[in-house]
């Protein structure tokens, strides 16, 4: 699907050469700038936080890819056989990033005995304790093998508030594009940054309302950006993530 132009490399101009520039020049500074310091905050927290990864650099074997299914069997109540979830109360994992998925498996564990999980779930966190760290690294291995069914949603170019703020932000409520950290295809920046297209829309409605709320708290730039956006802010750009195929 064609998209705008990524507004970091967009130019604007206003006037004869040698005009003064225009306020578009300045909106633009604005967003660019506060995207860039949401992105960089979200890399320190990524890269200091307690449940930081030691993820693998070399792809996956047959064997390893064999293993990660065999393990998935376990998931597939939820997530799928093969990574698309059953409904949209859980997040489709076929498709994404190995590192990022490595690294959130690590997230639900605690740092060390008796510590809280940096990522919070009644579910996901006896799961998680129970893998070992070869099993995180060829479960992940296997659902980023999985083709992304992407989820029924309404094409992104029939959404175009959901667009705005993907794109451009809410200059008014201080919320940095989306695209600046999960990419304007929105397939992520891996391995920080999740890929959200053709994700559940109920799912990034979902967690958006948990970053808003304070009930999931592992990231707080996405804690500070979700509670500036209105619920219908909110379902509009979801919305569109899930358009994005």
């Amino acid at each position: 699907m064609p998209h705008a132009p990524y507004l970091p490399a967009q130019r604007f101009r206003s006037g004869a050469p040698g005009a003064r520039p225009g306020p578009g020049r300045a909106v633009l500074r604005s967003l660019v700038v506060g995207g860039a310091c949401w992105a960089l905050a979200s890399v320190a927290l990524a890269a200091n936080g307690p449940a930081a990864a030691t993820l693998s650099a070399q792809a996956p074997d047959a064997a390893q890819l064999r293993h990660g299914q065999a393990l998935a069997r376990s998931c597939a109540a939820c997530h799928g056989a093969d990574g698309n979830a059953s409904g949209p109360q859980f997040p489709k994992l076929a498709g994404q990033d190995a590192a990022y998925l490595e690294r959130e498996l690590e997230r639900f564990r605690p740092a060390r005995p008796g510590a809280p999980a940096a990522r919070r779930s009644p579910v996901m966190n006896p799961i998680a304790q129970g893998l070992s760290e070869q099993d995180r690294r060829d479960l992940a291995a296997y659902f980023a093998s999985c083709k992304l069914k992407p989820a029924l949603a309404p094409q992104a170019a029939d959404l175009p508030a959901g667009a705005r703020i993907w794109r451009g932000g809410i200059l008014g409520r201080r919320v940095p594009a989306c695209a600046a950290c999960h990419g304007a295809d929105g397939h992520g920046i891996p391995p920080l940054y999740p890929s959200l297209a053709g994700q559940w829309s109920e799912y990034l409605v979902s967690q958006l309302r948990a970053f808003r709320d304070g009930t999931r708290n592992d990231q707080g730039p996405m804690h500070d950006i979700a509670s500036r956006m209105t619920e219908t802010q909110i379902r509009e750009v979801a919305d569109f993530a899930s358009g994005l195929h």
